[in-house]
């Protein structure tokens, strides 16, 4: 048989699914990390560092692959609001973190594939199925338990960050199938990443915050957190982009949610925090909803 007659490789579901858990495990580690340093060093220092280590990264991974550093886009418009919506969203994600507890925030942000129907419906004007709908409902219930705008437990205006950074991201996704066809997914991650620490270091410049003495006078504890922090970040996107290249992503999403279950551990034995009753229950729905969208979306493809 030629090579361009071989049959397609068949996905490796077990790989595939290691490596999306390995996603879940890294990214919980980031939040946790950015929480305990936002104690220390102030926010958007820490989103600077972790986008310029993005981007060197990300530099470095486009030029081992035989690109140069002039990079083009065919859609520089949709290049420019995918930064903006990465930025508003990890602003949201870096400052929310801070102000509530780890598994709640998690649930929260996870809420970005029920949030992606309400806006396929809104923006993209797609048909959503009655059941589609459902998963929605469970979201916002879930959401709300979570969330409790009144009486004990009731989290703040601070879980307006991880609600409005998991809308943003939602869009994120929408506009990141848009630039897919057009532009390879390696010089996007860069792009995205080099245009957010463009923007934080002229909002850096323009506030009184000193960037340079900030870092200068960083611990050495506190530098091999900051490192540990894009290490999380950089190898939960590598690991995630290496899960998707091995099976379907109506496969693998549904694990992505085992992300509570880490943050939650994090969060107790870190921070000393565990989840009442009704958060826990606010949790689980916001999984169904979104493992329920994911598997619906699957098998509309």
């Amino acid at each position: 048989m030629s090579p361009a007659n071989k049959a397609p490789k068949a996905p490796d579901l077990s790989t595939g699914i290691a490596l999306v858990l390995l996603t879940t495990c890294m990214f919980a580690g980031s939040d946790s990390t950015i929480k305990y340093l936002g104690g220390s060093i102030p926010v958007l220092v820490l989103l600077w560092v972790r986008y310029m280590f993005q981007t060197a990264t990300m530099a470095g991974w486009h030029l081992m692959r035989g690109g140069a550093l002039k990079v083009r886009s065919r859609v520089p418009a949709l290049q420019c609001l995918r930064a903006v919506l990465l930025l508003c969203n990890s602003a949201a994600s870096f400052y929310g973190v801070q102000l509530i507890p780890l598994a709640e925030f998690t649930a929260l942000m996870l809420l970005a594939p029920v949030a992606t129907t309400v806006l396929s419906a809104l923006v993209l004007k797609e048909r959503v199925s009655p059941a589609r709908w459902a998963m929605v409902a469970l979201g916002v219930v879930g959401m709300l338990a979570v969330v409790r705008p009144a009486g004990a437990g009731a989290l703040g205006w601070g879980a307006l960050l991880p609600i409005s950074s998991a809308l943003c991201y939602a869009a994120f996704q929408l506009v990141t199938r848009r630039i897919a066809s057009a532009d390879d997914l390696v010089v996007t991650n860069f792009l995205s990443a080099l245009l957010v620490t463009l923007v934080l270091g002229l909002v850096l410049l323009a506030l009184p915050l000193d960037l340079a003495p900030t870092l200068r006078l960083a611990s050495g504890k506190q530098w091999a957190l900051l490192l540990l922090m894009g290490t999380f970040a950089t190898a939960g996107h590598v690991s995630m982009a290496g899960a998707v290249r091995l099976a379907p992503l109506s496969v693998l999403m549904p694990f992505a949610y085992a992300q509570i279950i880490f943050a939650t551990a994090i969060g107790w034995l870190l921070f000393a925090h565990a989840p009442d009753i009704w958060a826990v229950a606010g949790i689980c729905l916001i999984g169904l909803g979104g493992i329920g969208t994911v598997w619906l979306n699957g098998r509309a493809t």
